[in-house]
Formats: C-alpha cells, sequence, structure tokens
C-alpha cells in the first residue's frame, strides 16, 4: 500500500483532532492514561478483537490488524497470554491510526480487485511509510506532547537529558544519573510522574527522543529486553 508522506508535526496534529473530538463527545477533558479502546469504539465507531494471527495466516510476526470494510481492529492473542497492556494498546493506538491516515488508501487500492480491505501490520514491515506513520499516530495518541513534556519537566526539569555514559558511573539511588543504561528508570519516572500507566517504558523512551527531551550523546543504542518493553 503506498501512502503520501505525511510530517510528523502533521500527524502529530490529527492524533490531536482524535483526542479533541472524543472529549467533545464525551464532555470532558482527557489526560493520561489515554482510554485508547474507548476512543477507538465509541468515538471512531470501531470494534476490536482478537486472533490468532500464526493460525490465521500462517505466519509469524503480527501482532494487529485492521479490516477496513468491517471497521474492526484484531490484537494478537499473544498479546493477552503475555499480559502485555502497553504493548496491547500500542497495537490498538497503531491500527486506530491506520483507520484515520490510510483507510481511503486501502478501499481505493482493494476494490478494483477484491474484498479484501485489511491491513494486516508484519514486523518485518515496521520502516514501511505507512506502518512507521499509524506507529507515530499510536505515540502521539498515547502520549500527547503536552502531556509528556509537563512529565518531563515536573521529573527531569526544564532542560533536555543529555545521556553522556552508556554506564552508570555512580552507585546509588541519590538521584537518576543520565546515562544510556538507566533508560528504563528514566521511563517509568515519566510514566508514573504523567499517569502514563498503559504505556510500554519503551514507547516512553522512543517518545522522550523523538521530542528531543533525552538525546543520546553515546555510540551505544537504546535496548530492551521482551520483559522491559511490556511494562
Amino acid at each position: 500500500m503506498k501512502v503520501p508522506w505525511l510530517p510528523k508535526s502533521g500527524i502529530e496534529a490529527i492524533a490531536a483532532d482524535v483526542l479533541a473530538g472524543y472529549e467533545e463527545m464525551i464532555g470532558a477533558p482527557v489526560a493520561p492514561p489515554i482510554p485508547v479502546e474507548d476512543v477507538i469504539e465509541r468515538y471512531l465507531d470501531l470494534r476490536i478483537g482478537f486472533m490468532d494471527f500464526k493460525k490465521t495466516y500462517g505466519f509469524h510476526g503480527v501482532l494487529g490488524a485492521i479490516y477496513v470494510k468491517d471497521r474492526l481492529i484484531y490484537a494478537d492473542n499473544a498479546l493477552l497470554a503475555d499480559h502485555s497492556e502497553g504493548r496491547l494498546n500500542f497495537t490498538f493506538a497503531h491500527e486506530a491510526g491506520h483507520w484515520v491516515l490510510h483507510r481511503k488508501f486501502v478501499t481505493h487500492a482493494e476494490d478494483s480487485r477484491a474484498e479484501r480491505t485489511e491491513i494486516i501490520c508484519r514486523k518485518k514491515d515496521a520502516k514501511k511509510p505507512a506502518e512507521w506513520q499509524a506507529d507515530f499516530f499510536a505515540a502521539c495518541l498515547l502520549m500527547p506532547e503536552k502531556w509528556i513534556k509537563s512529565a518531563f519537566e515536573k521529573s527531569m526539569g526544564a532542560r533536555p537529558l543529555l545521556l553522556h555514559n552508556e554506564q552508570r558511573s555512580l552507585s546509588g539511588f541519590l538521584y537518576i544519573e543520565p546515562c544510556v543504561c538507566n533508560w528504563p528508570i528514566i521511563a517509568r519516572s515519566i510514566q508514573n510522574t504523567g499517569g502514563f500507566s498503559n504505556v510500554s517504558k519503551q514507547a516512553i523512551i522512543i517518545r522522550l527522543q523523538e521530542l528531543g527531551l533525552v538525546i543520546n550523546e553515546t555510540t551505544a543504542e537504546i535496548g530492551w529486553h521482551r520483559k522491559q518493553f511490556a511494562t
């Protein structure tokens, strides 16, 4: 599926419009944790379900899909089995991003050939434009810029956090030493301060970097294990 280029600022604005529309519908402001399932079901008027993608399609690496004509989002059963709330919510938000950003392109591309109008999201396709856009939409929806920046300022201060070292040089818990290996602690602090209880620490650290609030000045990549990803 080919999609037009969208700037980050444009995707951010679209996600903000979705939240604003949801707030108008419920007649109240919304703050983290963003009730993504309610946004999807009540505001976007989509249904949510679960599927064993490996059994259905015969291949690995699928976390979610959206069936445009049926207005149905599916997440993989494994996300329930693993109790991965952060991954599950991000998957739902990602598929919602496809609905908001891409459904007209799917319908246009598929109607002339067949009734197949689904978007199957495979891990190996994560860098493709449509998948990247849906990922960024999900981050903006679950972690609105103003709320992330507010939580960061309360937790870390007004200046960006510069990661000078890969490993910590000090011991103890007097403060959070800004180093690459401490990324889960940094993310957890923002998670707790901002109320992002339904978002993974991995998603938070990526969002902080995208917004220029955490700057990795080392050559080491910020990495994670599966268990860290889930919380």
